[in-house]
């Protein structure tokens, strides 16, 4: 009984041969591991995932690379091998595919960023690679890396990774003013508890547009439920001082001049606030 079951457990033997060996990422012992499986057990489910890994494997990216030889890798890691490694690997597979986005990165080092193709630059491949420290330093070398939806929503998850919500939320300010359907697009990849309870919070209580671009006024809405997030948002940067940023900027004021007793100023503020968004102003009177 017991040879029975070693007998039909070959086919596991096997393929745990194979993963191991994608694992140490062994080409040798790779490409012996998958003709056996493939000789013996034709008709493994994995076998066509296997063989792409260890393809992959001995295929290195070249650097410097040719543009489009760039884009090409681009799409197959990011497509079929990523899908592969995610079959034999399951919940690992990213620490799998981490060397590759950042082999990828060093050969692309030197290409700008270009708005109309922003996928490949090295900072959003550092960013799969998992090198936080080393993706925020990429962005800082894009010029004027703030003001460009694509470059700040990067700095911002690079930041989070390293720091956490508070050394985000003055940027997230500024993305959800810049381009709000990047920024809600964005917060859950985050993977930040008190953010995600602000946003769903926000999500069942604001009344807006009923427009995509609602979220621009998550800043200002954020700012009312929690006044804690006041001292943050100071640090965030004048944008092109939309409605929803101005708004957000008059229920800073606000806070100040609450705790600071000052009257008059404080019903001039409001009185602001009412007539920019009067159920923003709704919202922040239940409280007063």
């Amino acid at each position: 009984m017991q040879l029975d079951i070693f007998e039909h457990s070959r086919d596991v033997v096997l393929r745990n041969a194979a993963i191991d060996a994608l694992r140490e990422r062994d080409t040798g012992a790779c490409a012996q591991a998958v003709a056996m499986l493939a000789a013996e057990y034709s008709s493994d489910p994995l076998l066509p995932a296997f063989g792409l890994l260890c393809e992959r494997l001995r295929s290195p990216t070249p650097n410097p690379i040719p543009r489009e030889a760039a884009i090409a890798i681009l799409q197959e890691t990011g497509g079929a091998i990523a899908a592969a490694a995610h079959g034999v690997f399951g919940r690992a597979a990213q620490e799998w595919l981490s060397p590759l986005w950042a082999e990828l990165a060093a050969a692309i080092a030197k290409v700008p960023f270009d708005s109309g193709n922003e996928s490949l630059h090295a900072a959003p491949l550092l960013l799969r690679a998992g090198r936080w420290a080393d993706a925020a330093v990429c962005i800082e070398s894009i010029e004027s890396w703030r003001r460009q939806p694509a470059p700040l929503a990067w700095m911002i998850e690079a930041r989070c990774r390293l720091d956490g919500f508070d050394a985000i939320w003055p940027l997230l300010a500024e993305l959800a003013w810049m381009a709000p359907l990047r920024a809600q697009a964005l917060v859950p990849l985050l993977e930040l508890p008190a953010l995600d309870r602000l946003v769903r919070g926000f999500d069942a209580e604001f009344e807006g547009e009923g427009a995509a671009e609602d979220f621009a006024w998550f800043p200002a809405w954020a700012l009312i439920a929690d006044g804690r997030l006041a001292e943050g948002l100071r640090l965030a940067q004048d944008g092109a001082n939309t409605r929803p940023e101005y708004c957000a900027r008059v229920v800073l004021g606000l806070l100040a001049l609450e705790r600071q007793g000052r009257h008059e100023e404080l019903v001039e503020n409001r009185r602001k606030l009412r007539e920019a968004h009067p159920v923003l102003f709704a919202r922040y009177m239940q409280d007063r």
